[in-house]
């Protein structure tokens, strides 16, 4: 789909959005991270809720225990204590993705069952949510994505309601769909997800140069952790703060422990395989950069040895997946019997045909989503394949 440039620029669109957020919405909050974006985003946020008399502006911040001091320093800084916010703190037992084991696909942050070695004390703030009877909704271990939802519908309490999403489009191919495919009312940057829930994007069509040149024009606080990041070499295009442990954050990991050292050991003790994604994300050994086929196999043979190199909850997550793969193929061309062992790379690459090779490296990467093979991220995939494992929730 081509950008088509209008004659205004981003900054001046953006708060074009946000007062027509505004103006559209009695209940506005701001999904906040203490990243770059979802800084700039509380900012304009705050300047047009100054405008409009709609102080405090409501701010929700999820607390996922893994995370550097320093962000937690600047949430600090940025919300904790300004009369203009109104700060949600939630700091409840989510299941969070885990890219790097397979042993540990999930992990918990803020398990009780794991305080012990918590990577951090229990934030004390009159504002932080440790309880989890605060949210008739909430149920111990639900995942993140899950979570966020279900708490923009219970903070609007039936009133048209809009979260502010510092979400933009150039970040990757699927925040590009997620903000450009739906649209609400005409506008391609709002996104309904319930009957009084709706997610807006307005700076959606920012560059991270624009993130920068906001930041730098209108002196406003930042997470100093990005300046970490460049004196360690990152491209400001590949920083990401986040849940460290994701499929696009794992990248960033061999950065934790030069930066945070003290934090880093904590975090060794608590996520599984967290060490060996530090040293291996960018590399083939989790499919980084290619994948190597095991002298005397063939990728077939070679997916069938991977998967059973699996713990048997693993394993069935990913043959689920691959069988209904193949079943799709197998209505549109290619059937079982003809599954090539490996093809046309190009066509691998942009999924126009199935192979082996295909599955291999969905599998080496350890795709928990296998977006690899087509499949896109589900609310209960988790959910049902651990329904026994936690029988408590």
């Amino acid at each position: 789909m081509p950008k088509n440039y209008l004659q205004e620029n981003v900054h001046v669109a953006a708060k074009k959005r946000i007062q027509d957020i505004f103006n559209t919405f009695p209940k506005v909050y701001i999904a906040f991270s203490g990243g770059k974006d979802s800084t700039v985003m509380l900012h304009m946020a705050l300047e047009v809720a100054r405008s409009e008399n709609r102080l405090p502006l409501d701010v929700l911040f999820v607390d996922l225990e893994g995370q550097y001091d320093t962000t937690i320093r600047h949430i600090e800084e940025v919300a904790l204590n300004s009369e203009e916010i109104n700060l949600h703190w939630i700091c409840l037992p989510l299941n969070l993705r885990n890219s790097v084991s397979v042993f540990q696909p999930h992990w918990r942050c803020w398990d009780p069952e794991q305080s012990n070695v918590w990577i951090r004390p229990m934030p004390t703030h009159p504002q932080v949510v440790s309880d989890p009877e605060q949210y008739t909704f909430f149920k111990h271990g639900m995942e993140f994505e899950d979570f966020v939802y279900q708490w923009g519908n219970w903070f609007s309490n039936g009133e048209r309601c809009t979260c502010l999403l510092g979400i933009r489009s150039d970040e990757s191919l699927n925040r590009f769909f997620s903000v450009t495919k739906h649209g609400w009312r005409g506008k391609n940057w709002l996104s309904k997800a319930s009957n009084n829930l709706v997610f807006s994007y307005p700076i959606y069509d920012w560059r991270t140069e624009d993130i920068w040149r906001y930041v730098g024009k209108q002196n406003i606080q930042y997470n100093t952790l990005y300046d970490y990041f460049y004196l360690c070499g990152m491209s400001i295009h590949k920083m990401r703060i986040c849940q460290p442990y994701g499929d696009d954050q794992r990248q960033s990991l061999i950065y934790y422990q030069q930066i945070e050292p003290d934090t880093w050991n904590k975090v060794v003790k608590r996520v599984r395989g967290v060490n060996f994604g530090a040293l291996y994300s960018k590399t083939a050994v989790l499919g980084r950069i290619k994948v190597v086929l095991p002298e005397g196999l063939t990728w077939q043979r070679y997916a069938h040895i991977l998967l059973q190199s699996m713990p048997a909850i693993t394993r069935k997550h990913y043959t689920g997946k691959i069988k209904t793969f193949l079943k799709w193929w197998d209505t549109n061309g290619f059937t079982l019997d003809l599954i090539p062992d490996q093809g046309n790379l190009k066509l691998e690459n942009t999924g126009k045909m199935p192979s082996w090779r295909r599955i291999c490296k969905c599998i080496i990467k350890n795709d928990w989503w296998c977006r690899s093979l087509g499949f896109c991220q589900t609310k209960n995939t988790y959910k049902t394949l651990y329904a026994k494992k936690q029988p408590h929730e």
